[in-house]
């Protein structure tokens, strides 16, 4: 979908939408004059602007139609009540199989007129999208809208600031997109390699450079953590390390995301129900993949490393077995009681090299454990960690991009958990207690004291089966948003 800003005099379609507070006098982006009419009509089919309801009015006799989204309480108003309620129009707007849908902007929101425009944009692309890549279409089939015109108030001008504000958010948006569309994939379609050969298509010259550590090579440094939990199957893993590098960077930031591209279990074999949304194994790797799609397309005086260590676990007659030991590439040894508890391998060595780029902050990204899902549901993220301030930065940036986050402890006692008689550590805890907590912990073995750390358990939100607000059903793009604000913000 194409977003762009432009003067309401300037909107030649039939279809426009505006947004409303509950109970309001007047709707945003129209002066009260001009909404008393369509508020009155609007009230008699018993809409008030409530949050998450939409109404449909008709004028022009007839020719012309006003769709109004509620954004409900003013007291209660959050951004990102902006990005559902654009989704709302674009889902309606699609099934009446507009075209083009003009949006009128209000400079008298909360979150002000940039803030305005970032969130619908947002809301519109991601509620816009659909992933059709492997059927056929047909003529029935639902279809957004083309064009989504963000009209200016009367007196208003396209500033610099605006127009950055939509070109950011369309960069956004379609960064979500982009890793929507790696973790929807089919298995067979992505593996290590094919998600590694992906990557490469990311560099851009003294922008981002990729360098793919193909199996010989993982051998040649000792990352027998990914070299294990991917020897059950013929795709061999791999570790991809992008790196973008502005000229002047104020911090260097090293991003590190699970890229399990099929989880079996391995010899630990999952039970067959479910065992299809496996393929969304990989979402941190892909959210990994989706923040280098943006900073191919915007400015920022930060560098950023990114990690994907890549494996597909399966139950191959090489695959390793419950109660092998390997030597991860930090020289720990791991005890291996549970081969589906596989992520936290691969990403001890992926840790553990990027410790050595000596990053002012490291953070990961990882759908770790269904542990997680049952302490936070499904539309929430963990957050453990070891640097205060990124906590409590990606809190507060998730909550206004409308990515969740929750604060887990790192319990120094539950270190016991993962003590082993036979190695340095083991890759599980005790059955049923604490299993984010404790695979937290395990990760923490692998980082660098001195390097501060955070880590995001995605295993709930990472992927949907039903979808909510402006996800479609399967990957969400969960948490490029944030992190696209946090570097941002750095």
């Amino acid at each position: 979908m194409n977003a762009e800003l432009i003067p309401l005099n300037r909107f030649e379609g039939r279809f426009r939408a505006a947004l409303m507070f509950e109970d309001a006098q007047s709707l945003l982006g129209m002066t009260r004059t001009e909404s008393r009419a369509f508020l009155h009509t609007a009230r008699e089919e018993g809409f008030r602007g409530q949050y998450e309801k939409t109404c449909l009015l008709r004028y022009d006799q007839g020719k012309s139609r006003l769709l109004i989204a509620g954004l409900g309480k003013r007291k209660e108003f959050e951004p990102d009540r902006i990005r559902v309620a654009a989704a709302m129009l674009i889902r309606d707007a699609e099934k009446m199989e507009v075209r083009q849908l003009g949006l009128l902007l209000a400079k008298a929101v909360p979150s002000g007129l940039p803030g305005f425009v970032e969130a619908a944009v947002h809301g519109a692309i991601l509620a816009a999208y659909h992933y059709t890549e492997h059927r056929k279409l047909k003529d029935d089939d639902p279809r957004p809208p083309d064009d989504l015109f963000l009209c200016l108030p009367k007196g208003q001008a396209a500033t610099k600031t605006l127009k950055r504000a939509v070109a950011e958010a369309r960069a956004v948006a379609d960064a979500v997109c982009y890793t929507r569309d790696l973790v929807n994939e089919p298995p067979s379609e992505k593996s290590p390699e094919k998600i590694a050969e992906l990557a490469t298509w990311l560099a851009k010259k003294g922008r981002i450079s990729v360098q793919v550590l193909h199996k010989a090579e993982l051998e040649k440094q000792g990352m027998n953590g990914i070299l294990r939990v991917g020897a059950g199957s013929h795709e061999p893993p791999c570790l991809v390390h992008l790196h973008y590098k502005p000229k002047k960077a104020r911090k260097t930031v090293c991003l590190v995301g699970k890229g399990i591209t099929f989880d079996s279990g391995g010899l630990s074999l999952k039970p067959s129900t479910g065992m299809d949304a496996m393929k969304s194994d990989m979402a941190g790797a892909a959210a990994v993949l989706g923040v280098f799609k943006l900073l191919g397309d915007v400015n920022l005086p930060v560098e950023v490393h990114g990690l994907a260590p890549l494996a597909e676990n399966l139950p191959g007659g090489s695959a390793q077995k419950p109660g092998d030991v390997l030597r991860a590439y930090s020289g720990k040894t791991v005890e291996v009681l549970n081969t589906d508890a596989e992520g936290r391998l691969i990403l001890a060595d992926a840790l553990a090299f990027g410790s050595r780029l000596k990053p002012d902050v490291m953070v990961d990204m990882a759908t770790l454990t269904g542990a997680c899902v049952i302490a936070v549901g499904d539309e929430y993220s963990a957050l453990f960690g070891t640097s205060r301030p990124t906590i409590s930065a990606l809190i507060r940036l998730g909550k206004q991009q409308g990515e969740w986050f929750w604060e887990l402890p790192l319990v120094e006692r539950y270190k016991s958990h993962i003590k082993s008689k036979v190695a340095d550590i083991k890759n599980i805890g005790k059955q049923r207690v604490a299993g984010s907590i404790v695979a937290g912990l395990f990760l923490q073995e692998f980082v660098d004291k001195e390097v501060p750390w955070v880590h995001i358990d995605i295993a709930g939100p990472a992927f949907t089966q039903d979808g909510w607000d402006y996800a479609r059903p399967g990957g969400t793009g969960v948490p490029v948003r944030t992190i696209a604000a946090w570097l941002k913000s750095l």
